[in-house]
Order: structure tokens, then C-alpha cells, then sequence
């Protein structure tokens, strides 16, 4: 199928770093609090949301615990252009998916669309006339003043591509004075762009991702000082400030809090 969709309680705190995909993601978020971060911009959740994020759109999320719920849609146009050309589509309804509304405010019209895709799931032939559905929906909220979200460049190096290599190598030191000379500015420069491009320090989004991947392998039993080395922290007490700085629990708390979660699930 030419996209997915998912269900996702939030029974324990959800803090995802800067990230991008290459596919249409639609967030209808239900009783949720906490914040969205798209392309600089900051959504606080509340009540019934969508928020609809174009492709190589930089965002992060940071949802606290709560009985509300995410159905998250992704679309991948590459794959979906083999039956229906997104593009196109998106031209002809007079706009492009770059100028979508990032917080849609149809969501009753949104999620019916979701649930016949959900009740129809692995049935592309009745799916593909809904897809086309909700591209017209997203297509009547548009921002006609953006164009082309999230491309901002470093000098030699999209912000996409500096995400994608910290995420490579965040497991080992990486300096300031590394990060400035490969994006071609100077250490100044670089911190003061980064901030300006993402409303936030690289020193600080490079800990959130080296937290995010240390609450997965602290999910799968992992110790604390096995943790602390795969993640790229100088050592155990630093990584226990930074952790909780970001999770507002030491390790062993989360580590704790998740298998009582997982019990709970049943």
C-alpha cells in the first residue's frame, strides 16, 4: 500500500527530535498535550488537531502522558505514483503540496477519510478514490506565502543532511568547531544559523537524539553505563543530567516507568 497509518497512545512522555521523511505525514491528534515543532514554527496541542507535514519538512514533537491519542498517516508519493501522481493532482486542485496548511483545521473531514482507509485497509482499488479525497481537503487550507518548507540551506549542506548525519554519528564525540567546518561556516555562524533554522542549539538537538536512542535501548533491558557508552556521552553522570534535563526522570526511572507501561498494555 501506497501509505500507512498508525494509532499511538502517549502513556508515558513522547519526545522525538528534529527529523524529516520523504513521505506526506498527517498527524490528527485527540486530547493531546504538548507541543509540535514544524519548520519553526510551534504548535501547542489541544483538543482535536490536524497538522499536516510535506515531505523534507524539518519537526520534532514533545507529547506529555495523557488519554489522548495520534493517528498518523503517511503517504509516500513515490510509491503512490505508480497509480496516482500527487504533484499533478495538487496543480490541477491549484496549489502544491509544499503550500499545504501545516495545522489543517478540518479534522472531522480529515479523519473520515482515515477511517474508510482504516475499515478498507489492503483494498487499494476502494482506497485510491479517498486518498484523492483528502488530497482535495488539505488542498482547500493552504499558506500561498510558503513555498518550498524546510529547504533552507546551510552553505554546501541542507539542514536535512546535517540531521541525517548526526543521526549516523552521534555515537562517538562530535565537536562544534567539526560540525561548523563541514557546513562551511564559522563556529559563530554555525550556532547562530542552526538556532535560527530550528529555535534551537545544536549541542542541544544533538542530546535530544542521543537521549531519544538511549530511552530505546533502555526499553530493551540495556544498562545504564552500557547505554551511556553506545550513546556518545562523556560519562555516566553527565548522561544521567542530560537525560533527565530532556525526560524529566533519571534512566532507571524511565527504564522503570516503561516496563510498568508495558505491563499495564498487558
Amino acid at each position: 500500500m501506497p501509505y500507512t497509518i498508525s494509532v499511538k497512545p502517549f502513556l508515558t512522555e513522547d519526545i522525538v527530535p528534529l527529523h524529516y521523511a520523504e513521505t506526506i505525514e498527517i498527524l490528527l491528534c485527540n486530547r493531546l498535550s504538548g507541543e509540535l515543532l514544524i519548520d519553526r514554527r510551534h504548535f501547542a496541542l489541544k483538543g482535536r488537531q490536524v497538522f499536516v507535514i510535506p515531505p523534507y519538512t524539518v519537526h520534532s514533537n514533545n507529547i506529555r502522558p495523557g488519554d489522548g491519542t495520534m493517528h498518523v498517516l503517511k503517504i509516500h508519493p513515490a510509491q503512490l505514483g505508480h497509480y496516482l501522481n500527487t504533484e499533478h493532482i495538487f496543480h490541477l486542485l491549484g496549489t502544491s503540496v509544499d503550500q499545504l496548511q501545516y495545522d489543517c483545521p478540518a479534522y472531522d473531514e480529515v479523519m473520515a477519510v482515515v477511517e474508510q482507509l482504516m475499515e478498507h485497509d489492503g483494498e487499494l482499488a476502494r482506497c485510491l478514490p479517498h486518498l484523492i479525497d483528502l488530497l482535495r481537503i488539505l488542498s482547500r487550507h493552504t499558506d500561498p506565502h510558503r513555498t518550498q518548507s524546510g529547504q533552507d540551506r546551510f552553505r554546501g549542506s541542507s539542514l536535512q543532511e546535517l540531521i541525517r548525519w548526526t543521526n549516523e554519528n552521534y555515537a562517538r564525540k562530535i565537536t562544534i568547531d567539526e560540525v561548523a567546518r563541514m557546513t562551511g561556516y564559522s563556529k559563530y555562524h554555525f550556532c547562530s544559523r542552526f538556532k535560527s533554522l530550528t529555535g534551537m542549539t545544536y549541542l542541544n538537538y544533538l542530546n535530544s537524539v542521543r537521549v531519544r536512542r538511549a530511552c530505546l535501548l533502555l526499553q530493551q533491558g540495556e544498562s545504564v553505563q552500557a547505554v551511556c557508552r553506545a550513546t556518545g556521552f562523556e560519562n555516566v553522570s553527565y548522561f544521567i543530567q542530560m537525560f533527565k534535563k530532556i525526560r524529566h526522570v533519571t534512566p532507571h526511572q524511565y527504564a522503570c516507568q516503561h516496563r510498568a507501561a508495558e505491563l499495564e498494555r498487558g
